[in-house]
């Protein structure tokens, strides 16, 4: 089923993937269980993302800043 959506996407869903037992593990509800569900856990991933866009665009400048002082 990943043939048609590139090495990338299969790399990223697998990665993140939890199991039944993985979840329980770490007491969290799992998070995708299947391409619709990841679908859906990666758009609300990009709305949030999109929500603090500022924040963190500011925090990347903060973090520059302490890099260069350090060099």
């Amino acid at each position: 089923m990943f043939a048609s959506l590139g090495e990338d996407v299969y790399d990223d869903y697998w990665m993140y993937y939890l199991t039944t037992d993985m979840a329980k593990a770490l007491e969290i509800p799992r998070p995708y269980t299947n391409l619709k569900t990841y679908l859906d856990y990666k758009q609300r991933g990009i709305t949030i993302l999109k929500e603090h866009r500022e924040e963190i665009e500011k925090l990347n400048e903060e973090d520059e800043n302490i890099e260069n002082v350090e060099e």
